[in-house]
């Protein structure tokens, strides 16, 4: 799923980079095809960031936005940062709270990694939500904001059982 996002945002972004370490060889490969630029770990990944996108396992969704609180530390600027994994409403607000909900968005992917445009659906709430759904315009996925707060996103996965 990763390097469908990455690739969707391509056109917007110019260059897209991935965090390499902990990665498999298939992750690999499938950056690759997609063009996406490979740095060491996430510390290198938050710190020359603007938008921080985060598809990673559940359970490791919360360790990740630590990894990044932490090499944001003392950052003046703070990049948008997107919690797209399936994680619980309370997770997604717990991650607002590490790194400020005004610069979090939660979202919730529903669909195959896209490719072409009508399979799959990114659900996105909290204040920047239609800013980061602006960004997918163009691509493959397809992104509706929720005009609830941090965690509606996550909590429609619960309400579709």
């Amino acid at each position: 799923m990763g390097a469908a996002i990455g690739s969707a945002l391509k056109p917007v972004a110019g260059a897209v980079i991935w965090a390499v370490a902990g990665r498999g060889r298939a992750t690999a490969k499938r950056a690759e095809i997609a063009d996406l630029i490979g740095v060491p770990d996430v510390a290198g990944l938050a710190r020359r960031s603007d938008l921080i996108v985060s598809v990673c396992p559940p359970a490791a969704a919360l360790d990740v936005a630590r990894q990044v609180a932490a090499a944001l530390d003392g950052r003046p600027q703070r990049p948008l940062y997107v919690d797209a994994n399936t994680v619980a409403p309370t997770t997604a607000r717990e991650i607002g709270a590490l790194l400020g909900a005004e610069h979090v968005v939660d979202g919730l992917i529903v669909g195959p990694p896209a490719w072409q445009r009508g399979s799959t659906v990114l659900w996105l709430s909290g204040t920047a939500a239609t800013a980061v759904a602006a960004l997918f315009d163009s691509s493959p996925f397809e992104a509706r904001v929720l005009d609830r707060g941090l965690g509606a996103a996550s909590g429609l996965a619960t309400s579709r059982g």
